[in-house]
């Protein structure tokens, strides 16, 4: 079935998209918590690759800024993805949240979609850092080739693993806002349409919604400075845990009400049969779907396999 959207909604839409999520947690609680090791358990395993100990010593800036994104980046990126696939599946009714993601097509696509946006990510971390390679030529090297390597986190954008973490989820937000790549995720997942297609509809959605540039802005760049504040950064190593996988979540609630209205395939299909039955016999519509127009008619298929038996007996 195609997609209902993109269209326009209000900044009241999107306090009820946090609010849905934080109910679609709740759900599967457990579920959830062990989605959101996902980040920390792989970015500690990553930095224990006895590799870094001999290799970054030697290697310059920008060797120090590819593997600091690949052991925080990747981790996050696999668990924002995995997560926005879970929403999903907790808010179906055709089968239990975990088996519908123990597939082969599954897998698949979170794969790809983790892949895209961990690149999205790698390539803001580039463009920054060459950014400030050009304005402050004599001093980042120095400094990225400073970091200490005793610690079990050798290096990291922050001084701790999970406020690193808290700082790679703000710089997430602020990609996906900055390429108006919000919707692509979501998109990849559910839809398994051409990346370039993906973009176009995202930039469209995001178009049609300009209050999401000042919010995202905002979320992002508190999520990206807060580690580095001595006042919060408890704080953050807390929040650093569970945000990811919320954001996975607001993606998933935000692209459902988006391009679908609100409703899954399975309840609009219900409603369209409903309203097709009703329609034969004359009888009321119990339920009505913003997606769904009340036309009283049956589905375009069935009124041309109606007309065409109609021709044949003529």
């Amino acid at each position: 079935m195609q997609s209902f959207g993109p269209r326009a909604l209000g900044p009241r839409d999107g306090r009820d998209w946090l609010i849905q999520s934080w109910q679609l947690m709740w759900r599967r609680p457990w579920l959830f918590v062990a989605v959101a090791l996902f980040a920390p358990g792989g970015s500690a395993a990553l930095l224990a690759l006895p590799v870094w100990a001999w290799w970054l010593p030697l290697a310059g800036g920008w060797s120090t800024l590819l593997v600091t994104v690949l052991c925080y980046g990747l981790p996050l990126s696999l668990t924002v993805t995995l997560a926005c696939a879970l929403g999903r599946a907790a808010n179906r009714k055709r089968a239990p949240a975990a088996r519908q993601l123990f597939n082969w097509t599954a897998i698949k696509a979170i794969g790809k979609a983790s892949l895209f946006l961990f690149v999205l990510l790698l390539q803001g971390y580039l463009v920054v850092y060459w950014v400030q390679a050009q304005m402050l030529p004599g001093n980042l090297d120095t400094v990225a080739g400073s970091a200490p390597s005793a610690p079990a986190a050798p290096f990291g954008v922050a001084s701790t693993l999970m406020g690193t973490q808290l700082s790679v989820l703000g710089s997430v937000v602020l990609v996906l806002q900055v390429l108006l790549a919000m919707f692509v995720i979501p998109l990849q997942l559910f839809r398994e349409l051409p990346l370039s297609v993906c973009w176009r509809r995202s930039v469209l959605a995001m178009q049609l919604n300009p209050w999401l540039f000042p919010v995202l802005g905002a979320i992002g760049l508190a999520l990206l400075v807060l580690p580095f504040f001595t006042v919060f950064s408890i704080p953050a190593q807390v929040l650093a845990l569970p945000l990811p996988v919320y954001w996975g979540i607001v993606l998933y609630v935000a692209w459902n009400d988006v391009f679908q209205g609100g409703e899954e395939e399975e309840e609009i299909e219900e409603l369209q049969q409903e309203l097709w039955r009703t329609g034969i016999s004359g009888g009321p519509v119990s339920s009505r779907s913003r997606a769904t127009p009340d036309s009283g008619r049956p589905p375009a298929g069935a009124r041309r396999r109606r007309r065409w038996r109609r021709d044949s007996v003529r």
